[in-house]
């Protein structure tokens, strides 16, 4: 581990600049459309994508990401080829859709807007369940996901979404042109429903782990996310070290994430949190950036 690869010099922290400075300087790519996340999601990394833009290898093969979620990093990197999993079915299902079919995604979208109200809303909770139309599960998530409380993503122990509806005036449920940006994006990147612990290990490829953050919040997927599961992440990221690939995890500062990576690059960066299934989680706070190389 602490491999030392020759990395570009230490980046600002505009957004616009580390953006543009990644496009041009750390990795042949063609940066051609704006997108960023089409939804919202507990600890999204749009607050501190400069911290980890600046902190990306200069040179590696293939991006991989296991657990997407609202996939900041991705849209702002824009790699050419990349492999995008999770182990929420309906997110990946909403992927596809945005890839594969994204006018008919729309809309769908925007009959959920001309009709939302709470009886709607309880009533797309059910259907998302029932539903067999990929596109339309689809529909139903954003939906959901942009008019739920906090943006909040949680199921019960059956499977069901169980989130109640926000006190939003006017929520922001169709975004046309993020959506049909975010889906020339996603042209490029092969995405399936799948543990990390099924993601494959190459040499020279780049690995972001952001998996739902030890003690803080488990209602991801019906079976949780607990000690067990950080212990066996911690495991992955020893594999793609052994292989000599590249990984960058973010997780919660907490001793139990420091022992289990002792040894790897840890530093301590802050981060705003505005989704959260705890007010007191929200705002600012620490968290961990772990990664197997060094940036000087």
């Amino acid at each position: 581990m602490g491999r030392n690869p020759d990395f570009h010099e230490s980046l600002g922290h505009s957004f616009t600049d580390v953006l543009s400075a990644i496009a041009h300087e750390n990795r042949p790519q063609t940066v051609t459309v704006s997108a960023k996340p089409f939804i919202k999601w507990v600890g999204g990394k749009r607050s501190i994508l400069p911290e980890l833009l600046k902190r990306i290898p200069k040179n590696y093969d293939n991006y991989h990401e296991p657990f997407l979620g609202g996939g900041a990093l991705y849209f702002a990197l824009q790699p050419e080829e990349a492999y995008l999993s999770d182990i929420n079915f309906p997110l990946v299902l909403t992927y596809k859709a945005v890839r594969d079919d994204v006018e008919n995604l729309i809309k769908k979208l925007r009959v959920h807007e001309k009709n939302h109200e709470l009886e709607y809303y309880k009533n797309a909770r059910l259907k998302i369940a029932k539903e067999k139309d990929l596109t339309a599960v689809a529909a139903l998530f954003i939906y959901l996901n942009k008019t739920c409380y906090n943006g909040l993503y949680r199921v019960n122990k059956a499977g069901g979404f169980n989130v109640p509806m926000g006190n939003y005036k006017n929520p922001a449920i169709v975004d046309e042109e993020n959506l049909r940006n975010a889906s020339k994006v996603l042209k490029g990147a092969t995405i399936e429903q799948r543990s990390f612990k099924q993601a494959k290990v190459y040499k020279n490829d780049f690995y972001y782990l952001d998996p739902p953050y030890h003690e803080t919040y488990e209602g991801y997927s019906s079976n949780g996310f607990g000690d067990k599961e950080h212990f066996d992440l911690a495991q992955f990221c020893k594999q793609i070290d052994k292989k000599g690939g590249y990984f960058m995890l973010s997780n919660s500062d907490t001793p139990y994430v420091r022992k289990l990576y002792e040894g790897y690059n840890i530093e301590t960066v802050s981060a705003s949190r505005f989704v959260s299934c705890k007010a007191h989680q929200r705002g600012k706070e620490n968290e961990l950036l772990i990664r197997n190389y060094a940036t000087e």
